[in-house]
């Protein structure tokens, strides 16, 4: 089967790795029959490593040729009467996607069942259960108790497989991660940290700051019409090649950079940077620049750098980051269209397929404005 993949701190922050270049039509596939090799792979496809956890793969196309669409992880519930509701849950946010098959890893360092099963056995026969009736069969189930080189694995009852796992860090799928630039944390924890506000965020001086920027802004567009946005997206570009280069944003930058962000001009291009449609800018440079401002910048305007952050991560298969920066945006602005138009895909199943044809779509509409 394969898999598609993409201020100032009190606390150090994982830099991401140099990037390679990636063309906006450019697919990462790596291809994966082991079921060790599986399980290790998951910390770089969700960019973090679950603990207690189910993680529910779904699988479409042939048997032979099969790819990884849309996949969920959820923590696990507190006993046996908590597996029908996980089930449903996971057949709620996976059947609109319309998998061919399924994959299931739980991870689990609790003590296996009277029966001498693996933890998590119950909750594997119900979600087995609910996507038979949609005709979706699950075509692998894996335990380990913890995603680490060494861990032991066993699969549930569809086969005899057992032993440890390798190190995640060395599977291909980490390599391929790595060489984009993307970031895998030790927790779920640990990356939502990463994009927690910084001590200055909310302060007086930073709210004063945009204030002053928003005002300067408003007569800039106002005076200078496409121009002011041209302007700005030339700050977003600078800032992406500062930041890629390790350097850091100054406070008045900052607000320059989330002023620039709420022009819905300006916005819609940099949506187009994480698939690649601005040559001028790495797209891994570009999400740095979008964690950055995701702790930086104060609500509610927090919620442009956090949306552009979620997109750039359902772009390269979404995962925990996804999840945390849209719950940074829509917790920031409720009212945010954009972001409220992202949680709308996700509830229905839409494919970052689906999503990065819109942002190719905007990205040339705006684009021909502002060379008006």
């Amino acid at each position: 089967m394969s898999t598609r993949k993409k201020s100032r701190a009190r606390r150090p922050r994982p830099r991401p790795a140099p990037s390679r270049r990636r063309g906006p039509d450019e697919t990462v596939v790596v291809s994966i029959s082991d079921p060790a090799d599986l399980v290790a792979s998951i910390p770089p496809l969700f960019g973090f490593t679950p603990e207690e956890s189910v993680v529910v793969l779904g699988m479409h196309g042939p048997e032979r040729s099969r790819r990884l669409g849309a996949s969920l992880r959820i923590d696990l519930g507190e006993g046996p009467d908590d597996d029908a509701v996980l089930a449903a849950a996971v057949r709620d946010r996976l059947a609109p996607t319309e998998p061919d098959a399924l994959v299931v890893v739980v991870v689990s360092a609790a003590r296996p069942g009277p029966d001498g099963r693996p933890p998590g056995a119950g909750l594997v026969d119900a979600i087995t259960d609910v996507f038979a009736e949609l005709r979706v069969p699950l075509v692998g189930a894996t335990w380990t108790e913890r995603i680490a080189a060494g861990a032991p694995y066993r699969c549930f009852e569809r086969c005899d497989c057992s032993g440890t796992l390798p190190d995640p860090a060395g599977t291909r799928t980490a390599a391929e991660t790595t060489a984009l630039g993307r970031v895998t944390y030790g927790s779920r924890d640990e990356m939502a940290a990463a994009l927690a506000p910084e001590p200055g965020a909310g302060s007086r001086r930073r709210r004063e700051l945009l204030d002053d920027a928003l005002e300067a802004a408003v007569l800039d567009r106002e005076l200078s019409g496409p121009a002011a946005a041209r302007r700005d997206l030339d700050a977003v570009r600078r800032a992406v090649a500062e930041v890629g280069a390790g350097g850091r944003l100054a406070e008045e930058e900052v607000a320059r950079l989330a002023v620039a962000l709420c022009d819905p001009r300006v916005r819609d291009i940099c949506l187009g940077f994480a698939a690649g449609c601005d040559d001028a800018v790495d797209p891994a440079q570009a999400e740095e620049l979008w964690r950055v401002l995701v702790r930086a910048v104060p609500e509610p305007e927090v919620a442009e750098p956090a949306t552009l952050l979620a997109f750039a991560s359902l772009d390269h298969g979404g995962g925990a980051t996804l999840t945390t920066a849209l719950e940074r945006a829509r917790g920031a602005d409720p009212d945010h269209r954009l972001s409220g138009l992202l949680a709308t895909m996700l509830a229905a199943g839409q494919t970052p397929e689906t999503a990065r044809r819109m942002v190719e779509r905007a990205v040339a509409e705006t684009s021909r404005q502002l060379a008006g």
